[in-house]
């Protein structure tokens, strides 16, 4: 059983990583296309760049209950083979071909449609951990997505300087091929097929936006206060991704082009990788998960509130590492959190309403981050998050109770 363990997580290990490979590929490319080759606007960069988790908000929750009753594995082969076609459609839109604004989003949505597996995933390491060491094995997941965004700019950034923008997109669609081949024909199936056959039988069907669900997740009091927490760390954090590059290149500022970008975006995923794949036992055992959260939280908000004043590559350094430990340290904090405190049952369904609500806070952070960007001034979509960061920081003091560690 172990060895079968060890199995299924190098294999959503590798999943993951490929998968995020591909996401983190375009991060750097979307906002540079959209005002260098569309000339659109700072809001309409950050609505194109949010329709993604826009959509992953609408259908994450069907994903995550129909894992809890079909498996995990049709649900990540199915959203992996719709990464492919909508990263080739992307890459037409890129290269010239189909030269469509409308397209893009099109193509944009169907990713976010079908980019259910971060969910999946989740639920696999729910069925094959313990309580004790969950937090460890959300850690595998956060350590994989990391490296997905060590390499992932860094080769968007620089493909795209060099050899136009439709080439890394080619290539985000070979990754994505990949790892539905590794997933279907290595992973085998890990929701108890008794639990599943339960779970069939006990069905009576889900919505497209599952309001009550996620109502009864918030409400819970058991994983409520951590779910809302994730919302606004998630949130707060999205506010650069459609600013960051904007700002980075501002001719009166650090004057970077994609590529440099794309180096700064991977070096967030250097730290955050670090931090999530040898730091997290530590930080559980040494200081406790939720006083590490609140720790997490107030350096994300340092990090977020440095960016504006980094006016030379060694301050900008010092702030994406403040920035990526904290972020690095309460994701994987909060997941634990959440995923200890529901059902076996329940796994797919309450992580598939918290990653939804993740999504949402993709889409607002983006379309917000654009919007005051363009309304203020470019230091504001960092400010802001700092801000909010501040507010669920003393909502964490308030009502999180910090178990003694011993």
């Amino acid at each position: 059983m172990e060895s079968k363990n060890r199995t299924a997580f190098l294999v959503i290990f590798l999943t993951i990583f490929i998968d995020l490979l591909g996401f983190g590929i375009i991060i750097p490319l979307l906002p540079d296309f959209l005002k260098n080759v569309v000339m659109a606007n700072e809001s309409i960069i950050g609505l194109v760049v949010g329709i993604f988790s826009l959509m992953q908000f609408i259908f994450t929750p069907v994903w995550g209950s129909m894992s809890d009753i079909y498996g995990r594995k049709p649900i990540l082969v199915m959203s992996l083979t719709g990464n492919v076609i909508s990263y080739i459609l992307m890459a037409l839109v890129f290269s010239g071909i189909f030269p469509s604004l409308i397209l893009l989003i099109v193509a944009r949505g169907l990713a976010g449609i079908f980019s259910a597996n971060l969910s999946a995933a989740q639920s696999v390491v729910s069925d094959l951990t313990t309580k004790e060491n969950r937090s460890k094995g959300m850690g595998i997941i956060g350590a994989a997505f990391g490296l997905g965004f060590v390499f992932g700019p860094a080769l968007g950034g620089l493909l795209s300087y060099k050899f136009g923008y439709g080439m890394p997109l080619f290539l985000a669609a070979f990754f994505s091929f990949v790892a539905a081949l590794l997933c279907i024909t290595v992973f085998k199936e890990t929701l108890d097929p008794e639990l599943m056959a339960h779970n069939k039988k006990n069905f009576t069907g889900v919505k497209v936006i599952n309001f009550r669900g996620v109502h009864d997740v918030i409400t819970n009091r058991r994983v409520g206060i951590y779910v809302i927490i994730f919302f606004f760390i998630t949130f707060s954090f999205a506010n650069i991704h459609a600013t960051f590059l904007l700002f980075a290149e501002r001719k009166d500022g650090l004057n970077l082009n994609q590529e440099e970008v794309g180096l700064l975006l991977s070096f967030i995923g250097v730290i955050a990788a670090i931090v999530q794949g040898t730091m997290i036992k530590f930080f559980k055992n040494k200081v406790g998960e939720e006083r590490s959260l609140i720790l997490g939280n107030i350096l994300t908000g340092i990090g977020l509130a440095l960016i504006p004043f980094s006016i030379t590559i060694p301050i900008m350094l010092l702030a994406l590492t403040i920035l990526a430990f904290g972020n690095g340290l309460n994701n994987p904090m909060v997941l634990g959190l959440i995923s200890q405190n529901v059902g076996q049952d329940e796994q797919g369904s309450v992580l598939g309403v918290n990653q939804a609500l993740g999504s949402l806070a993709r889409f607002l952070g983006p379309v917000w981050g654009g919007f005051i960007y363009q309304s203020l001034g470019f230091q504001f979509p960092f400010l802001s998050g700092a801000f909010f960061m501040i507010l669920i920081t003393i909502f964490s003091i308030m009502y999180l109770k910090p178990q003694k560690v011993v």
